[in-house]
């Protein structure tokens, strides 16, 4: 059950984390008993979503969710599937304080309904977002959100925009064969090492939430033909934006190597949207009139920060994967 997923997952942190994390960094990472300033909170009723990406880059006209290739578009519209009795099972304060979320929200009767996707939060819209990307060191071709789905951009009362995100929430248009669903062994892992990245000082998106359910997930987990059913999961993660090199990549003309390319291939339109919205959202430092001269200073900031990243992530022994 998910009580002793947790004890034993305690005695793996203090195992393996002993010499990289604080004992006491480590027990607030099995609690979720982050501490942050005080300020005045939200309730989930009165979150300030302000969807800034869906109004500002194309959206696919089609609404229906069924996998496909996405032309023309940035996000589809798709409504998260519900799953059967939601409980949370661990969450960090201090991620959910950056949307303004006390602990009394947690604990009301129907957050862990919100968080599972099973309700929509009020000003929240869902959508998944298509990108590309390599895999294996070969041009995939369109890969997107295949079980991860956008919530909105909550604009907390510092000012700050954060962007909410449901991972495990159900199928997508770009689900390929999945089901678009994570499970609670995996969901663990990854809502602690988001977490513990994080107060390794290393750039992270932040985990939110783990909300598990009994719908059944089958998983073949060490692809030996031997199925089991685990119970489906789903983690809320906190980022500034989930863009990403792929979302460039869906421009991207045929790759000599595997023949593939970006679903909206010369739609220099909305490259140029794409673009000047990253630049100017996320890269404010970047200003000017010379347009060449903003592309060349953005390429070179990201290639510094994603060195600088990759070079944390050696420093602890990290494989991104």
């Amino acid at each position: 059950d998910e009580f002793s997923m947790w004890v034993r997952l305690r005695a793996v942190i203090n195992n393996h984390f002993r010499i990289l994390v604080p004992r006491s960094v480590v027990s607030l990472l099995l609690t979720g008993s982050f501490c942050a300033p005080l300020r005045e909170m939200a309730t989930l009723e009165t979150l300030h979503f302000d969807n800034s990406v869906l109004r500002t880059l194309p959206v696919d006209k089609e609404d229906n969710n069924y996998v496909r290739t996405v032309q023309g578009a940035c996000y589809s519209r798709v409504q998260p599937t519900p799953v059967l009795n939601p409980r949370v099972v661990g969450y960090s304060q201090e991620a959910l304080q950056l949307l303004d979320l006390p602990v009394s929200e947690v604990q009301r009767e129907h957050f862990a309904e919100y968080f599972a996707g099973n309700k929509i939060l009020p000003g929240s819209e869902p959508a998944a977002h298509c990108y590309c990307g390599h895999q294996f060191g070969n041009f995939a071709g369109q890969l997107g959100d295949g079980c991860a789905l956008y919530l909105g951009e909550v604009v907390n009362k510092a000012g700050e925009r954060w962007e909410l995100q449901l991972k495990g929430a159900g199928k997508t248009p770009y689900s390929r064969q999945a089901d678009g669903r994570k499970v609670l062994r995996s969901s663990i892992r990854e809502f602690l090492c988001s977490e513990a990245m994080h107060h390794l000082g290393i750039p992270t998106t932040r985990a939110g939430t783990c909300v598990t359910s009994d719908t059944p997930v089958a998983r073949d987990i060490f692809y030996n033909g031997n199925v089991i059913y685990e119970k489906a999961t789903v983690i809320s993660r906190i980022a500034p934006t989930f863009l990403r090199f792929g979302s460039f990549e869906i421009f991207k003309t045929r790759d000599p190597q595997t023949g593939r390319s970006g679903p909206s291939v010369g739609r220099m339109d909305i490259f140029n949207q794409l673009l000047d919205f990253t630049i100017s959202s996320f890269f404010p430092e970047i200003q000017g009139e010379d347009r060449l001269a903003r592309c060349a200073a953005f390429f070179k900031e990201v290639c510094l920060r994603t060195g600088r990243l990759v070079a944390m992530w050696q420093c602890v022994g990290f494989c991104h994967g």
